[in-house]
């Protein structure tokens, strides 16, 4: 997947793909360069760090390095030890790492956010050490979502980002017989890009950015303040209805989260007869988009999906279901009639996967 990388409107945990080593260090250097100027605590944790030929290249392309270095805006840790400690199995030295970044952090001058670019996993998937690396990765995410957690329960500073870039091998794990390693190595990530697509955004300081703003700038204009896309996801389970909630709102959604069918229907008539008060734009009260799974305890799927498009013609709706898509789409999708924008997502996917509709402003394609 490739777009636009944007550092300040939502934190991220980013698979990046890449094809070389340039492209990895070209990318690394990027997002420094932008973590630096949106006023972040940027951290290059590389196992190349205790190479001082790397080093010097790393410094030459990094804004103002020496003088980061002694602001302490940059820091730079050696992960080889780290490394050798992941190949046996013992993530001790990440724990002690985070510890000794969180107390940063409480000492340090007044960052926006926090920006890790982090290559241990990526030398265990170089050197194909796969179940290794997925171990770590799981580990960067479960930080990564306990993160944001606390700044949704209130517990630390509102509209403190954290972004954690992890390169991977794309010339590696896009190959065969590799590619289960890629999906699994994915799925651990808020996000996955390529390198050499990727365009890092322009951003404006976090203190400026206008509330409501959708991170996905490409698709409003920046001089508009628009509000942010509103999703109503229906799902049974409660361990995903609270990764959908906290996902959706780390991607600057507006998202409702709802366990059935009859809910599901309260909700659109809710949103439908606030968009017909006076004064009202009804639009922007409907959804943009419906989450709807095939799962239900209450109402069959296939009723709810036929009254909401016999109240919204015209509704985009994606379908998640552990049933094959071609027996969502035919004993589901067909027999309602009319559905032209929709899509199925089988279970488990990944949100990079989710991520790609989403951006498209609800724009989904035809199956």
């Amino acid at each position: 997947m490739s777009g636009t990388f944007d550092l300040c409107s939502s934190s991220q945990h980013v698979m990046l793909l890449y094809d070389g080593d340039s492209d990895r260090n070209l990318a690394s250097v990027n997002c420094i360069n932008q973590g630096l100027k949106e006023k972040q605590l940027c951290v290059y944790a590389s196992v190349d760090a205790n190479d001082s030929s790397h080093l010097q290249k790393m410094s030459l392309q990094v804004n103002n390095y020496n003088e980061n270095i002694n602001k302490r805006n940059l820091l730079v840790v050696d992960l080889k030890r780290f490394y050798d400690s992941a190949l046996a199995g013992d993530l001790t030295p990440f724990e002690n790492f985070k510890s000794q970044l969180l107390q940063e952090l409480k000492d340090g001058g007044d960052h926006k956010g926090v920006l890790i670019v982090a290559d241990c996993a990526d030398y265990l998937s170089r050197n194909k050490h796969f179940e290794q690396c997925c171990l770590l990765e799981k580990w960067w995410q479960d930080c990564y979502v306990r993160w944001i957690q606390e700044r949704q329960q209130g517990k630390e500073k509102e509209n403190y980002i954290l972004n954690v870039v992890c390169p991977h091998p794309g010339s590696i794990l896009n190959r065969n017989p590799f590619e289960q390693y890629r999906n699994q190595i994915s799925h651990n990530h808020s996000i996955t890009m390529d390198a050499a697509d990727c365009v890092f955004a322009d951003c404006a300081p976090i203190c400026n950015k206008p509330a409501g703003m959708s991170p996905f700038t490409s698709s409003f204009s920046p001089e508009v303040e628009m509000p942010p896309p509103r999703i109503l996801v229906v799902e049974p389970d409660p361990d995903l209805q609270q990764v959908y909630g906290i996902w959706l709102s780390s991607m600057g959604f507006n998202a409702i989260i709802t366990d059935g069918g009859k809910k599901c229907l309260d909700e659109i008539l809710k949103a439908t007869y606030k968009g017909e008060g006076k004064g009202k734009n009804k639009k922007n009260e409907c959804f943009d988009l419906i989450i709807l799974d095939t799962h239900l305890d209450d109402i069959p799927c296939l009723q709810v999906a036929q009254k909401i498009i016999a109240g919204k013609a015209d509704q985009k709706i994606i379908f998640t279901s552990t049933m094959p898509s071609t027996f969502v789409k035919e004993d589901i999708v067909d027999p309602i009639g009319g559905i032209t924008s929709t899509h199925i997502l089988i279970k488990p996917f990944q949100l990079s996967d989710l991520l790609s509709l989403l951006e498209k402003g609800s724009k989904a394609s035809s199956i």
